[in-house]
């Protein structure tokens, strides 16, 4: 049995307060929906999407670059929640 890489999109903060407790807090309810792992990268530091407190940690000012991993592939429905982890973190403010 083969393992499929898992899915991963590059994403900006838009927010102009950078990745606070909102957007982390709707992105975590948001990822704990999906049955598969959620990973958010910026640079070397990592978070458990699942987490709001592990986003935060992030650090993620306004114009961030970050990527969301989340396990399947694009024939899964890990693409479409990829799609809507990711317009969280891209929407420009908290009405996202």
């Amino acid at each position: 049995m083969t393992t499929k890489p898992p899915l991963r999109r590059s994403v900006v903060v838009n927010n102009p307060n950078g990745l606070h407790m909102r957007p982390a807090t709707r992105f975590a309810q948001q990822a704990r929906v999906i049955p598969q792992r959620v990973t958010v990268f910026h640079g070397e530091k990592r978070a458990d999407g699942k987490s709001s407190l592990d986003l935060l940690m992030l650090i993620a000012m306004p114009g961030a670059e970050l990527w969301v991993e989340v396990d399947g592939d694009e024939t899964t429905d890990a693409a479409e929640a990829i799609r809507a982890l990711c317009d969280i973190l891209a929407a420009p403010g908290d009405d996202a």
